[in-house]
């Protein structure tokens, strides 16, 4: 493809004209327009990205990029999303007309991972628990054991979905005294499982003899509700779940009845199948889970990288080069 003369960029994301015009830079080599909209309908989309070149997501994913979106780009070389999730964006569709969609993978890895360790550590010791507590003037020193309170050394912990995030986690654990597993479809190579000190086992294994399961796999049709009434109970009922992946992987209903009836100990949720949570969903009532509003990936630094992951892909595209982090498997070459 040709580089063109004049490039329009058309911004979907909740971010001013100036930011973006600052983070592209004036040395790509071409001259481009900023345009940053806020459609409200699926056919105010569609009209705001028919003459863009490149489009900018939005992270919040409140405003999707359907087929029929896609079907009105008449020039599109790029749909860049500015997060690690882009649930919203129908890749296929996109695929279909050779428009690549590409992520900020690797922002927020580190997030996550810190994120997830730190999730577990809370559920075992109880920390936000004991500080109301003793703002309130108790002193629950003894009390506390009756909630279950445990060390992280010696249990076994089971990481499904071993990609970026996933490694990250086990990385983190070393040194904790920790045995680590993992299930993917996918093997690690050997070299990496050795340098990890983990091992990998099917679900169903993992599930049986994990003291803590975080999640870390995409979600796709053979992961939607992959942890559901079945899985849980073959959980340990003193185990602890994390999920930082996507709501949509736990049957969040199944969820909500074993931890009512005691058959797992705790879990920290991230992620939710709608978000924001509805008011007055049944997990908001009960006392052993930890709730975040999708906050894992989001500390400061994280921000910046993934800022910068997407202004760099805008930028190789306006110079011309072929994009990175291509999710949706087009091939581009400039």
């Amino acid at each position: 493809m040709n580089a063109r003369e004049h490039w329009t960029i058309v911004s979907t994301a909740p971010l001013d004209e100036g930011s973006i015009r600052r983070l592209v830079g004036d040395d790509v080599g071409a001259s481009f327009d900023v345009v940053v909209v806020d459609p409200r309908t699926e056919e105010a989309a569609a009209d705001a990205v028919a003459d863009a070149d490149i489009v900018i997501g939005d992270y919040t994913f409140a405003v999707p990029i359907s087929r029929t979106v896609i079907e009105r780009m008449q020039r599109c070389r790029l749909i860049q999303q500015p997060s690690v999730g882009y649930q919203q964006i129908d890749v296929d569709a996109a695929a279909e007309v050779g428009i690549p969609v590409a992520n900020a993978a690797g922002g927020n890895d580190a997030a996550v991972a810190e994120y997830t360790v730190m999730a577990a550590l809370m559920l075992m010791k109880h920390p936000v628990w004991l500080d109301a507590q003793v703002r309130s003037g108790a002193w629950p020193q003894l009390d506390v054991a009756a909630r279950g309170h445990f060390e992280l050394t010696g249990k076994v912990w089971g990481i499904v979905g071993f990609g970026r995030i996933g490694r990250q986690v086990a990385q983190r654990l070393r040194g904790w005294d920790v045995d680590v597993a993992y299930f993917d479809p996918v093997a690690a190579p050997a070299e990496v499982e050795t340098d990890l000190g983990v091992r990998r086992l099917d679900l169903d294994a993992l599930l049986t003899e994990a003291d803590v399961v975080s999640l870390h796999t995409p979600l796709t049709s053979a992961t939607h509700h992959l942890v559901d009434a079945a899985a849980l109970e073959r959980m340990k009922p003193g185990a602890y779940l994390v999920n930082v992946a996507r709501g949509e992987i736990v049957d969040e209903a199944a969820l909500v009845d074993a931890l009512r009836e005691g058959r797992i100990k705790a879990a920290a949720l991230d992620v939710f199948a709608d978000e924001p949570l509805p008011e007055g969903h049944a997990l908001t009532a009960l006392d052993n889970v930890l709730l975040t509003p999708h906050t894992a990936g989001t500390p400061i630094e994280a921000q910046i990288r993934i800022i910068k992951i997407t202004a760099e892909n805008v930028r190789r595209v306006l110079r011309g080069e072929a994009p990175v982090n291509v999710v949706n498997g087009v091939a581009v070459d400039r």
